[in-house]
């Protein structure tokens, strides 16, 4: 199974997890502090309380354990 990663939903402070093998975009919506998505497919979008660059960071660094296991 892969590694899921922990982000902050912004409403309520509560942990989400999320498998990083099924993101396929991660970008941030205006607004001020603009909010960090994750869009998983066309259909099914998780705001993060995260940046970008740590969403990224976090999302690319359990990729890479996934790669090493095996």
């Amino acid at each position: 199974m892969p590694k899921l990663c922990q982000f902050t939903s912004p409403a309520d402070g509560k942990p989400v997890y999320v498998n990083p093998a099924l993101v396929s975009v991660v970008y941030t919506f205006k607004g001020e502090p603009p909010d960090t998505v994750i869009a998983f497919g066309k259909d099914f979008m998780l705001g993060v309380a995260e940046s970008l660059e740590e969403t990224v960071s976090r999302l690319d660094r359990a990729m890479a354990a996934q790669g090493t296991e095996g």
